[in-house]
């Protein structure tokens, strides 16, 4: 099991101050089509529409193809449950609010999916993937600024 969880500021030192509502619109965009937010996806489409806060997206991660329902909670999270793909689990995008102050929170849980060869070891693929979340994490608090925040002023 690959586990791991990482939190940053909403609103470092220097940076354009965010809000909940701004934070949520770009967690939403990025659901929807992740490109723009995660460097490592190459491509994401919706496949089916199951309720107005649910659906199934296909993505390209790593050149690898993978499906995962996705679970809007509007204002708090975005889950993620990888249902088909060499890597198997769930991940949770959440704005958290520790001492007053905005966050993002990224976890996950994966899991090599049974019969699948990587050419890697669980160990190097827990910690590529650690890297790529940190990376996502950051990547979706600049695009958010940058599709979202900016725009606005």
């Amino acid at each position: 099991m690959i586990f791991s969880e990482m939190q940053l500021p909403a609103n470092p030192p220097g940076a354009s101050p965010l809000d909940r509502s701004q934070i949520w619109k770009g967690l939403e965009q990025k659901a929807v089509n992740a490109v723009p937010y995660v460097e490592a996806i190459t491509s994401c489409r919706e496949i089916a529409r199951l309720g107005e806060n649910v659906f199934d997206r296909e993505i390209e991660l790593g050149g690898a193809r993978y499906v995962e329902r996705v679970w809007l909670e509007p204002e708090n999270r975005v889950v993620f449950t990888r249902t088909e793909g060499p890597v198997l689990g769930t991940i949770t995008n959440e704005i958290t609010k520790d001492d007053g102050e905005l966050g993002l929170r990224f976890t996950f849980a994966l899991v090599i999916a049974p019969g699948t060869d990587l050419p890697i070891t669980e160990d190097d693929l827990s910690a590529q993937m650690t890297t790529a979340y940190k990376a996502a994490v950051e990547s979706t608090l600049a695009a958010v600024r940058d599709r979202i925040a900016e725009p606005a002023r």
